[in-house]
């Protein structure tokens, strides 16, 4: 029975053996298919992956052209790399027969022994079939046909000709694929010339190149791991060689001494700046991931399909608006000089654009000018291909007007002569530079005369976080401003700071204080100054934002947490690590907490600090105390009063500057100060004097001055200061009926001096009473009065005496630190920039509402759409990092349309929709009543009818300029709201945030005689045309229904949260109207402050609201419940 069996099976297995290899015989020799044969091979080698606009149909670019193909026969391909391959990829490559099963089982073994995949066992013949005939998926079918065509490939072809195969398919990175490119790309040399060092980094990279490619890293630390792991890598397959017998142990050693240098080279044509991000995004992990899912291991041979998120019209509008601004501002700043601009353009590398198409940038040369009439008539030719153009009067007229303001000044309009000054500066057979205005009707270019900036900028469109538009420069391509360019940007973080500052209790309608006033944190001194007239001491937050007030914003940055109460400070403070830490369930111990703050963060709490927090918490709590001694009309003295610790040694230092050897003998006396400088020290110095711990010394020195000396007339010694005089003195203001007591130089002059012995004198002729009474009302320092002074010293010396007893370091004392608070204020703003996706590091500095961080233009774009929405979308690789890549990417398709990977955006609510609703309103209120008006008076919809009878409708925008310290940088940051569904309004949702600025790569000031380029001037004219193109591309105008439009026209529709809409005072820095005036939402240019709060008869009591971005949970509007508080790494 069992000798029947084993027979029965044995011819079974014959048969099946026979049937197998009968059909290996007919799949493999006799009819291995079409798709085997080398024209199909080639063909597949040379396919290209084609890239679209979102429209999925208009061709944006090609990945793997053939300018990006460098065939390599196998002749031409170098021993040493042959070798190198073989021995990282197959070292039994020539003995086996397309599979390799001693390979299968050494790797089986070393993945059960690693407990993961460390190594694969397919041949460098199965990886060229996988790579030719894109295998489908990961299943078994998929790895048998894959199977099978390398057997096929093994039959029909020599060991030497699939290695061909295989070296001229191999991706390299971004859009060049094969050994001719990477050679040259990696190394500026042909395959020829490598060096074993150089051939074993590129065999060893060809399955993961992006990981070994230096070029592609955008900081150093990426570009030194980089290095680091392709050394590494390089090292595996030398010793592989050597161990295989290919090279000596001379050759390794020598080989492993010696530093990979790299040189990058140029393959092919440059990429405009759309296809380099999508290169880059589909060499993300992301997107490599995804298409290895679906079997595509090498996209150089698989013919996808890659469909971004940019809009082809607006693309082009971005482009020209950005070009045509910078061209007119380089004007402005250098004039048009025929000599200068004919040696520049000599010089210049980049060619212009391809296409002699609308809105196109092109080189060409004057070949005639003319005039006829009123009219200029300027030819210039591109060439045989590219034909003619013509320069028209209206192709002059904005380098006529820019040039006008260079040689004169900035408000002076062109005139007649002016068009003949410009024209003399060309000249027949000149080249120029000139934009496509339009194409007229019998195929003639008319064109703008430009010229070639020095100026350069960024544009970028984004909606829901997508990219729609991006120009990273003038000439599309090279370096991409917009995406990784680093400038600071000015006043355009003003809302970022009146955002933290509504999460944490501030309200719209608070008003706050726009003087000149010294800040000092952490021991240095901040004198914040204007970039304008100053008109208002006080101004609400909101019109702080419309007037882009720099005083107003650094004095909040300054007293962020001023509304927080102590458990809230606490856990604003716990989560930007200020705060005891609970670890495992146990508070930080005092003595470790104590020495991070001193030693990290150096808040130092000696006597004198605690003191300065014992002052603090007075005034924050003595206000009722005044009020019942009658000083209630000092109290707003007191409240803005500084404790002035430090403050003397400031002085000092002003003093040095202002009398250089006055106080050290070896000071250079011969330094002239300007006439501005002198001004503005004096003015610190006296913003110095007016301080508590002043008046203490001058209440002391009043004391002494009062009494009677030995005689009167003693000269008295007043050891207050270093600087000026030394003797105070009791003045008397006849305006004002009062007298003061101080130092001479710190009073205006129509002060009168009391002679100090009729003054003693009247003391002794009135009772105690009278004399304290007397001495109750002098003002010290023209500030406070002495009774005044008295209590709150007295309470002062009772909260010391009480602090002194607690802990340094106990919270109690910590919450009325002013360091303490500032740096947990200023640390939150941090964390908060970092929550809404700013990865740039963001220093918690006074300045920071000025723009001193430095950031990309994408980053603050994006951070104005989650100002307006309060929502991130953002898109992360795999390593959890921000990848602004893949936000270009709409989808990736195969041939045959199956999408294959989609990005899948982060959504996440970061601010409360009160504090985004008031916020779009301050942005609002720029562009109608502030720094934007610009874009209010430009952007307008029209709609039907002729030039008198058609409808002219404003559009709500938001937005604010940037302008750098020096007018290093000029920016605009902005959202169009999109329009609602019914037509008769606006709605935050899918709207666009667009973003621009200039300046130049140097940080070099963009300043000329009275020309000065703000935001307003540099980057507003250029976002306005990127908003009009929107609305033209969108037809917002065909979509609105006039008669469903209010009397004032497209409202911007806001959700119904309880907001109120208050009537302001422009005029009174956006005071609001007393009693409160509700003012209708749809009567849009009334002036007016949306915020939250209740009205009381006569008086509007502003809410406050705690709502850090913490507490809103991913996809949801609502807050969180607070957990436990651990502290997060900024």
């Amino acid at each position: 029975m069992i000798k029947k069996l084993f027979i029965t099976f044995f011819i079974f297995g014959l048969l099946s053996a026979a049937v197998l290899g009968g059909f290996l015989y007919w799949t493999v020799v006799l009819e291995p298919g079409d798709e085997i044969t080398e024209e199909n091979i080639r063909g597949i080698l040379g396919k290209e992956s084609p890239v679209y606009y979102h429209d999925g149909v208009s061709p944006l670019g090609v990945f793997f052209a053939d300018a990006h193909r460098q065939y390599v026969e196998y002749q031409q391909i170098p021993a040493s790399f042959i070798n190198a391959l073989i021995a990282a990829e197959d070292n039994r490559f020539f003995s086996h027969f397309g599979f390799d099963i001693v390979g299968i089982l050494r790797a089986a073994i070393k993945n059960i022994q690693a407990r993961r995949v460390v190594q694969g066992g397919s041949t460098l013949t199965q990886q060229t079939a996988k790579n030719l005939f894109k295998r489908k998926g990961r299943s078994w079918q998929a790895k048998l046909k894959e199977l099978l065509f390398a057997l096929r490939l093994e039959y029909h072809y020599s060991k030497e000709q699939i290695l061909e195969f295989y070296i001229n398919q191999f991706y390299v990175s971004g859009n060049g694929l094969g050994l001719g490119v990477a050679a040259r790309y990696y190394f500026d040399k042909k395959p020829s010339e490598l060096t074993l060092l150089e051939s074993a980094y590129i065999a060893g990279s060809v399955k993961r190149p992006n990981y070994y490619n230096p070029f592609i890293k955008r900081d150093e630390a990426g570009v030194k791991k980089a290095r680091e792991r392709g050394r590494i890598r390089a090292g595996y397959v030398l010793k592989n060689m050597k161990q295989l017998g290919m090279i000596g142990e001379r050759e390794y050693q020598q080989a492993l001494a010696t530093e990979i240098l790299f040189k990058k080279g140029a393959v092919g044509y440059e990429q405009d700046y759309v296809m380099d991000l999508v290169t880059e995004a589909v060499a993300s992990d992301q997107v490599v991931e995804a298409l290895a899912a679906h079997g595509i291991d090498n996209i150089a041979t698989s013919g996808i399909r890659i469909i971004t998120t940019v809009n082809k019209d607006l693309q082009t509008n971005t482009l020209y608006s950005l070009r045509k601004q910078l061209s007119y501002l380089d004007v402005r700043l250098r004039g048009y000089l025929r000599d200068e601009v004919q040696q520049e353009l000599r010089g210049l590398r980049y060619k212009g654009d391809g296409k002699p198409e609308q809105h196109a940038f092109l080189f060409g040369e004057i070949l005639s000018i003319s005039k006829e009439r009123e009219d200029y008539r300027i030819i210039v030719s591109f060439g045989r291909k590219k034909g003619r153009g013509i320069i028209d009067h209206r192709g002059l007229h904005a380098m006529v007007d820019a040039q006008v303001k260079w040689r004169n000044n900035r408000w002076d309009e062109a005139e007649k002569e002016d068009y003949e000054h410009l024209l003399q500066q060309l000249k027949a057979g000149d080249r120029v530079w000139v934009s496509v205005r339009e194409l007229a009707e019998d195929g003639l270019l008319l064109l703008d005369l430009e010229r070639f900036p020095l100026v350069k900028g960024g544009a970028i469109v984004m909606q829901d976080g997508q990219i729609m538009s991006v120009a990273g420069g003038v000439e599309n391509r090279f370096f991409n401003r917009a995406i990784y360019g680093k400038r600071t940007m000015g006043s355009s973080y003003k809302p970022f700071v009146f955002a933290a500052a509504m999460q944490l209790g501030w309200n719209a309608a608070d008003r706050i204080p726009n003087r000149r006033d010294v800040f000092v944190y952490q021991n240095q001194p901040y004198f914040p100054r204007p970039d304008h007239k100053n008109e208002n001491q006080m101004v609400s937050m909101s019109w702080a934002g419309v007037r882009s007030e720099n005083l107003a914003s650094v004095w909040l940055a300054y007293h962020l947490c001023d509304h927080l109460t102590k458990s809230q400070l606490i856990e604003v403070a716990s989560h930007v690590g200020l705060a005891p830490r609970m670890v495992d369930g146990e508070p930080e111990p005092y003595r470790l907490f104590r020495s991070r703050l001193r030693d990290r963060y150096g808040i130092i709490l000696n006597q004198d600090m605690i003191r300065k927090a014992a002052y603090r918490k007075t005034i924050s709590t003595i206000e009722t105390d005044l009020v019942f001694e009658g000083l209630d009309d000092e109290y707003e003295v007191i409240s803005t009063l500084h404790y002035g610790l430090g403050y003397h040694g400031f002085s000092d230092q002003i003093e040095r500057k202002l009398d250089p050897g006055r106080l050290d003998d070896s000071v250079d006396k011969t330094k002239e100060l300007s006439v501005s400088e002198r001004k503005e020290l004096v003015l610190r110095r006296k913003l110095l004097s007016a301080n508590f711990l002043r008046l203490s010394r001058l209440r002391r020195a009043l004391r002494e001055y009062a009494e009677p000396a030995d005689g009167f007339g003693t000269r008295f010694s007043f050891p207050i200061d270093d600087t000026g005089s030394r003797e105070p003195g009791l003045f008397y203001d006849r305006v004002k009926n009062e007298y003061v007591f101080d130092l001479p130089e710190y009073l205006p002059g129509q002060l009168s001096l009391v002679d100090r012995n009729n003054f003693q004198l009247y003391l002794a002729g009135l009772d105690q009473r009278q004399r304290e009474r007397f001495v109750a009302e002098i003002k010290l320092g023209g500030i406070l009065s002495v009774s005044a002074f008295d209590f709150v010293d007295q309470h002062v010396d009772q909260e010391f005496a009480r602090m002194r007893k607690m802990l340094p370091y106990h919270m109690d004392v910590l919450e009325y630190v002013d360091d303490y608070r500032t740096m947990v204020g200023l640390r939150y703003l941090a964390a908060f920039g970092k929550a809404l996706g700013i990865e740039s590091t963001l220093e918690p500095v006074l300045s920071f509402p000025l723009g001193s961080n430095v950031v990309t233009l994408l980053e603050t774009t994006r951070l104005y759409q989650t100002l307006v929405t309060g929502e991130t979308v953002l898109f992360r690789g795999k390593n959890g990092s921000i990848d602004n890549t893949l936000a270009i990417i709409d989808r990736i398709e195969s041939e045959d349309g199956v999408v294959l990977y989609r990005p899948e955006p982060e959504r996440k609510q970061v601010i409360d929709p009160e504090t985004s609703l008031a916020l779009a309103h301050i942005l609002e209120n720029t562009v109608k009543f502030g720094t934007g008006r610009y874009a209010d008076k430009q952007v307008k919809l029209t709609e039907g009818g002729d030039e008198q009878n058609r409808l002219t409708v404003p559009v709500p925008l938001l937005g604010k300029t940037g302008t750098a310290n020096r007018y290093t940088n000029a920016s605009f940051f902005g959202y169009l709201p999109s329009l609602n569904a019914e037509g008769n309004g606006m709605t935050i949702d899918h709207g666009y945030g667009i973003g621009v600025y200039v300046g130049y790569d140097d940080n070099k000031a963009m300043r000329r005689k009275s020309t000065r380029i703000t935001g307003a001037a540099g980057a507003l004219p250029a976002w306005t045309e990127i908003v009009n193109g929107i609305l033209r591309l969108k037809s917002y105008e065909s979509k609105i229904d006039p008669v469903d439009l209010s009397f004032y026209g497209l409202i911007l529709r806001r959700e119904k949260r309880g907001q109120l809409n208050l009537g302001v005072t422009p005029n009174f820095g956006g005071k609001l109207i007393f009693p409160p005036k509700k003012v209708d939402e749809v009567d849009r240019y009334q002036p007016s402050i949306m915020t939250f709060g209740t009205i009381t008869g006569s008086t509007f009591q502003p809410s406050r609201n705690y709502k850090p971005f913490w507490l809103w949970q991913q996809n949801s509007r609502q807050p969180a419940v607070t957990t436990t508080i651990v502290e997060q790494d900024l």
